[in-house]
């Protein structure tokens, strides 16, 4: 069989075959024709293909005409393509939509509600965000106390926001009506879950602390005239001066504390914590036991009694008597004649007279105990007068001074030891029943817990 012969358009069978075949494309292309010319096409209705979906009008396979890129690409391919979109469509709503449709809280805002919490006195709000310190209480984060402290933060404004990655800080300008501090709040955001909002957290706010000094044998503090027991908030327990730390919101609070015995006075000391948030603290030891005024006096009886409690000589100073003969170092300086005649014996008997009252200063050296300074003159008069003399010339007039330390037994009895060059020891005796500190007990010599035991009966020993 021989090859095919392609015509191009030669003879007339061939020219009939070209007419049809250019009448096929004026229907379906138009190229070249004449639109007034052409035939009018007849419509052809889709035809169903073989998966059941209706074809394209034109093609009775339901396929795109051409000159469609889509109509290149596989029935596979287009199916992946139109999965793909989807998805990413969704994972696009789910990540983005909640986010864009939920209102979120800027850092400015969070910040705003913590300071207003903070003027509002809505302590609830403001324990939330609160350093939680390891070594100061928050005992004293009250609405109670905050309620009486005066000087309190009463207004703000939110001065910068600076935004970082998943950061922020925000600096606002704090106000009590007479201070003005600046304060940097820290925050960092978070979201729940790609469905949850991004948020803002605040970092854990610092407050200022006090660092209190707490008399021996005081068991509870008074801030602002809440009772707050000592045993919570002791930061450090030695045996002469434990010490408490608390956290306070901006503002001033009075302290108090009980009097522990019965020559004491409640002492207190105001606290004023200044508008800050940060790292603050400042040592308080103003709270030492006062001597009231039962005990001034109790004191001063004492002190009078000094002269009739000397041995009843010119000696120089012992430890049971203030008064003595001095080299006249101290005579000159006061105005005063110490000097007597060269034979004085300065083991001669004779008496001691405080001829006016002497100045005392008391200070407090712990519970139950006092520092006690006593100054003035006093007259030396030997038994038989100094040598032949006779009269005033008798009588020496020598300045006197007195150290010592005033205490409270556990019986309630204010004793007064005078200073010796050894020192001396003391115990704390506690009451048997309360387990409270009642007085103090001094110890001589070697002592033995049992003498200690005995010392202070009926209570038990809280220390030496």
């Amino acid at each position: 069989m021989g090859p095919r012969r392609r015509d191009h358009g030669k003879g007339p069978g061939a020219s009939r075959r070209a007419r049809g075949q250019s009448q096929a494309l004026e229907l379906g292309w138009g190229e070249d024709t004449d639109p007034s010319t052409a035939p009018t096409p007849a419509r052809t209705p889709s035809t169903p293909s073989a998966d059941g979906r209706g074809g394209a009008p034109g093609r009775p396979d339901g396929r795109p005409g051409p000159g469609s890129g889509w109509s290149r690409l596989s029935r596979r391919t287009r199916g992946l393509i139109a999965g793909a979109s989807v998805v990413l469509l969704v994972a696009a709503l789910v990540l983005g939509l909640p986010r864009l449709l939920t209102a979120t809280v800027g850092p400015e805002a969070v910040a705003t509600d913590f300071l207003q919490a903070i003027v509002d006195g809505d302590v609830e709000e403001v324990r939330e965000h609160v350093e939680h310190a390891p070594d100061a209480s928050g005992a004293a984060l009250t609405a109670e106390i905050l309620g009486a402290a005066t000087s309190r933060l009463d207004s703000f404004t939110i001065d910068d926001v600076d935004v970082g990655a998943g950061t922020a800080i925000v600096t606002a300008t704090l106000s009590n009506g007479s201070d003005r501090t600046t304060a940097r709040l820290a925050l960092t955001s978070h979201a729940d879950s790609a469905f949850a909002p991004v948020g803002w957290e605040l970092a854990p706010v610092h407050l200022p602390e006090f660092l209190i000094d707490i008399p021996l044998g005081v068991e509870e503090i008074r801030i602002n005239g809440v009772a707050l027991p000592v045993e919570g908030l002791i930061l450090d327990m030695n045996l002469y001066s434990p010490q408490i730390a608390v956290q306070l919101l901006p503002g001033t609070y009075e302290v108090t504390v009980a009097a522990p015995g019965p020559w004491q006075d409640d002492s207190s000391v105001t606290l004023e914590a200044p508008p800050v948030l940060g790292t603050w603290r400042k040592p308080i030891d103003a709270l030492q036991p006062v001597l009231n005024e039962a005990g001034h006096q109790e004191v001063r009886k004492r002190v009078d009694a000094l002269p009739q409690e000397c041995p009843g000589t010119a000696s120089s100073f012992s430890e049971d008597c203030p008064f003595a003969l001095s080299d006249g170092s101290d005579a000159d300086a006061s105005g005063l004649d110490a000097s007597g005649p060269d034979d004085t014996d300065p083991d001669v008997p004779g008496t001691w007279v405080v001829d006016a009252p002497m100045q005392i200063d008391i200070s407090g050296s712990g519970s139950f105990l006092w520092s006690v300074t006593a100054t003035g003159t006093a007259e030396f008069s030997p038994d038989g007068g100094l040598g032949d003399t006779d009269g005033d010339a008798s009588r020496l007039r020598v300045p006197v001074h007195f150290d010592g330390m005033a205490y409270s037994r556990p019986s309630g009895e204010l004793r007064l030891e005078p200073d010796s060059p050894n020192g001396f020891s003391f115990t704390y005796c506690d009451d048997p029943e309360s387990g409270d500190i009642v007085g103090i007990e001094l110890l001589g010599g070697t002592v033995t817990s049992r003498d200690i035991e005995e010392i202070c009966a009926p209570g038990t020993i809280a220390g030496v």
